[in-house]
């Protein structure tokens, strides 16, 4: 029994891509099995305060912090300066890059109750995220 082209052509089609199918799914559930795990580098912050000056009206401080990976400075990365809400959710105030020696200063306003913050950097391709510890700063009192 003889087939026609056309017939021979569509069953040869179907054919080719149910074989592509088969393999294209073999190779990549192989390759996500396969697949090395990414490392990041594991990453510090720090974070410390000056004491607060009292102006006119208002209470500034500046907040300082470091970011290193191991014992090395890490330089023009974003850090984010969070400060704690009054319902106790963290609130992003500002964000700078980090310095020539892994340093980053911010100049906060503290109102007439202490103020709580904390430092993230998010991480990146190569570096894990890492959150600094909470500082509490206090406004200054007239003396």
């Amino acid at each position: 029994m003889r087939l026609p082209k056309s017939l021979a052509v569509r069953i040869g089609g179907v054919a080719v891509a149910a074989a592509i199918a088969v393999t294209g799914a073999t190779a990549a559930a192989n390759a996500s099995t396969t697949a090395p795990a990414v490392h990041k580098i594991p990453t510090t912050l720090t974070i410390s305060n000056s004491r607060p000056v009292r102006h006119r009206h208002r209470t500034t401080a500046n907040v300082e912090g470091h970011l290193r990976a191991g014992s090395y400075n890490l330089r023009h990365m974003r850090v984010w300066l969070e400060r704690l809400g009054r319902k106790g959710h963290w609130r992003i105030e500002q964000m700078k890059l980090t310095r020539r020696y892994g340093r980053v200063f911010f100049r906060v306003r503290i109102f007439r109750k202490p103020a709580t913050f904390r430092l993230v950097f998010r991480g990146t391709r190569n570096f894990a995220r890492s959150v600094s510890n909470i500082d509490t700063i206090s406004p200054a009192t007239t003396s």
